[in-house]
């Protein structure tokens, strides 16, 4: 996996939260339930796509963990 995309995935994973929030402050009858769905799917499989990729960084020069 090519790990240089790593911030932008953190970005939309960050931005996907912060729009969840501001949906989950409106009352829940004005909520747009099918939209909430999607974007928590989505988020859920940046998240796991993040933790992954992190796991698989390491050093260029010793090949530690970083």
């Amino acid at each position: 996996m090519i790990t240089s995309f790593i911030g932008v995935f953190e970005d939309r994973l960050h931005a996907h939260k912060k729009e969840l929030k501001i949906e989950l402050q409106k009352a829940k009858s004005e909520r747009r339930i099918a939209w909430m769905k999607d974007t928590i799917k989505e988020a859920k499989d940046l998240q796991k796509l993040v933790k992954e990729a992190k796991g698989q960084e390491v050093c260029p020069h010793c090949g530690g963990q970083l």
